[in-house]
Protein backbone atom coordinates (compact mmCIF):
# COMPACT_ATOMS: atom_id res chain seq x y z
CA UNK A 1 0.00 0.00 0.00
CA UNK A 2 1.30 3.45 -0.91
CA UNK A 3 0.57 6.85 0.57
CA UNK A 4 -0.52 9.73 -1.63
CA UNK A 5 2.22 11.80 -3.28
CA UNK A 6 3.42 14.94 -1.52
CA UNK A 7 2.56 18.00 -3.62
CA UNK A 8 4.22 21.32 -2.84
CA UNK A 9 3.11 24.65 -4.31
CA UNK A 10 5.51 27.56 -4.12
CA UNK A 11 3.08 30.46 -3.81
CA UNK A 12 5.79 33.05 -4.33
CA UNK A 13 6.18 31.65 -7.86
CA UNK A 14 2.52 30.77 -8.52
CA UNK A 15 0.98 34.24 -8.23
CA UNK A 16 -1.80 34.17 -10.86
CA UNK A 17 -3.18 30.60 -10.94
CA UNK A 18 -6.67 31.61 -12.11
CA UNK A 19 -5.20 33.39 -15.13
CA UNK A 20 -2.74 30.58 -15.94
CA UNK A 21 -4.68 27.36 -15.17
CA UNK A 22 -2.11 25.19 -16.97
CA UNK A 23 -1.83 22.70 -14.12
CA UNK A 24 -5.61 22.47 -13.85
CA UNK A 25 -5.93 21.67 -17.56
CA UNK A 26 -3.05 19.16 -17.50
CA UNK A 27 -4.33 17.21 -14.49
CA UNK A 28 -6.65 14.41 -15.61
CA UNK A 29 -7.84 13.49 -12.08
CA UNK A 30 -8.48 17.21 -11.35
CA UNK A 31 -6.75 17.37 -7.99
CA UNK A 32 -6.23 21.15 -7.99
CA UNK A 33 -8.60 24.01 -7.27
CA UNK A 34 -8.24 27.78 -7.33
CA UNK A 35 -9.72 29.91 -4.58
CA UNK A 36 -10.09 33.67 -4.41
CA UNK A 37 -8.34 35.18 -1.41
CA UNK A 38 -9.18 38.75 -2.31
CA UNK A 39 -12.75 39.80 -2.85
CA UNK A 40 -14.49 43.14 -2.87
CA UNK A 41 -18.22 43.09 -2.52
CA UNK A 42 -19.95 43.85 -5.80
CA UNK A 43 -16.76 43.62 -7.88
CA UNK A 44 -15.29 40.83 -9.92
CA UNK A 45 -11.80 39.83 -8.78
CA UNK A 46 -9.14 40.52 -11.42
CA UNK A 47 -7.70 37.14 -12.44
CA UNK A 48 -4.40 38.73 -13.50
CA UNK A 49 -3.80 40.48 -10.18
CA UNK A 50 -0.95 38.73 -8.32
CA UNK A 51 -2.00 36.87 -5.18
CA UNK A 52 -5.73 37.54 -5.65
CA UNK A 53 -6.23 33.78 -6.11
CA UNK A 54 -4.42 30.82 -4.60
CA UNK A 55 -3.85 27.35 -6.04
CA UNK A 56 -4.52 24.50 -3.64
CA UNK A 57 -4.52 20.72 -3.73
CA UNK A 58 -8.09 19.60 -3.13
CA UNK A 59 -7.80 15.85 -3.81
CA UNK A 60 -4.23 14.76 -3.09
CA UNK A 61 -5.32 11.13 -2.73
CA UNK A 62 -6.38 11.14 -6.43
CA UNK A 63 -2.92 12.20 -7.67
CA UNK A 64 -1.27 9.61 -9.91
CA UNK A 65 2.11 11.41 -9.88
CA UNK A 66 2.13 11.63 -13.67
CA UNK A 67 4.07 14.92 -13.33
CA UNK A 68 2.15 16.63 -16.15
CA UNK A 69 1.34 19.57 -13.88
CA UNK A 70 5.02 20.00 -13.05
CA UNK A 71 5.95 19.86 -16.75
CA UNK A 72 3.45 22.54 -17.85
CA UNK A 73 3.95 25.00 -14.97
CA UNK A 74 5.64 28.06 -16.53
CA UNK A 75 6.79 29.32 -13.12
CA UNK A 76 8.22 26.02 -11.86
CA UNK A 77 6.05 26.35 -8.77
CA UNK A 78 5.02 22.69 -8.38
CA UNK A 79 6.97 19.75 -7.01
CA UNK A 80 5.74 16.23 -6.44
CA UNK A 81 7.52 13.60 -4.40
CA UNK A 82 6.55 10.05 -3.65
CA UNK A 83 6.59 8.98 0.00
CA UNK A 84 8.10 5.72 1.15
CA UNK A 85 5.95 2.59 1.15
CA UNK A 86 3.47 2.49 4.03
CA UNK A 87 3.56 -0.77 5.99
CA UNK A 88 0.36 -2.78 5.76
Amino acid sequence: MYASPKIAINRTLCTTPFDCKRCLRACAPAIFSVTAVKSIRGQETDKTEPNAFVLRVAYRDKCTACMKCVEVCPAGALTISMPQEVPA
